[in-house]
């Protein structure tokens, strides 16, 4: 990678998160120190960023609000970004989501999270008129959803993750403490009948557990890669889900185990 393709992906990143550091440029670019720092300062020389003790932050010449629809390149080939999952499994998160929809009243509260099978989901109730409440913590969610008159966001503040797709942490979780929400549909990054649903970020997981707690209704939105599939935080058990929607590429096998488990499985 030339120089300059280095340097524009590095104001980018600024651009997006609000500084970066010598450690992340070295680590995402696989190159020294020193290499960090020249790249830097040939920045700083264009009045694009100003140097700071380990890292960088954005001119003031150079401040803008983020596109919350927009992930920074530095991001792209991380798998587990908002932007690497969203090309996964196009067409069986088009299958689940549909199956979705028809569980979705004219009217009610309804939980989204911020997975990319939730955004199909949220980019087909845009086109309907539904009086719906839906809540989510998933900043492509919001700003999918806010223009339809007949829908009411809540929001659910806190920390922005690292991709600007979501937010993690429990800062805004007091809001569920006036809610009650119908319908809830929860994904992650993998699912076994013992360890339930699990995701790979341990500080969104921690809301989500609280989206547990305040829901009538649970249901799981796994596609059929997601099977057999272990990661980081468990935050939904088994016994806590009405019903999960799945693609029509799952196994038989897949199918056996859960049905004899008596969990309602749909595909």
């Amino acid at each position: 990678m030339f120089a300059i393709e280095r340097q524009n992906i590095i104001l980018e990143h600024i651009k997006g998160h609000g500084k970066i550091t010598t450690q992340q440029i070295c680590d995402k670019f696989n190159v020294s120190a020193t290499t960090a720092r020249n790249d830097m300062k040939e920045l700083e020389a264009k009045n694009l960023i100003v140097r700071a003790h380990g890292g960088a932050t954005l001119a003031d010449t150079q401040l803008r609000v983020p596109d919350v629809n927009h992930i920074f390149s530095i991001d792209n080939n991380d798998s587990y970004s908002f932007v690497s999952r969203e090309k996964k499994c196009i067409e069986e998160k088009d299958y689940i989501a549909k199956k979705a929809l028809s569980y979705i009243t004219e009217r009610g509260s309804i939980y989204l999270d911020s997975g990319t099978t939730a955004l199909v989901i949220a980019q087909k109730l845009a086109a309907l008129q539904k009086n719906l409440i839906v809540v989510t913590h998933g900043l492509h969610i919001m700003s999918t959803l806010v223009t339809n008159p007949y829908i009411t966001v809540i929001f659910v503040g806190g920390i922005v993750g690292k991709d600007a797709a979501y937010i993690e942490g429990t800062l805004g979780a007091g809001i569920f403490d006036n809610l009650n929400i119908d319908l809830a549909f929860v994904s992650g990054y993998g699912m076994t009948i013992k360890s339930g649903i699990t995701d790979f970020n341990p500080y969104e997981v921690e809301l989500k557990r609280v989206v547990i707690k305040h829901s009538h209704k649970i249901i799981a939105l796994i596609d059929s890669s997601k099977f057999d599939v272990v990661s980081t935080a468990s935050f939904c058990p088994t016994d806590k889900i009405d019903t999960i929607i799945t693609d029509s590429k799952v196994s038989s096998d897949i199918l056996q185990e859960y049905q004899s488990q008596n969990i309602n499985i749909v595909y």
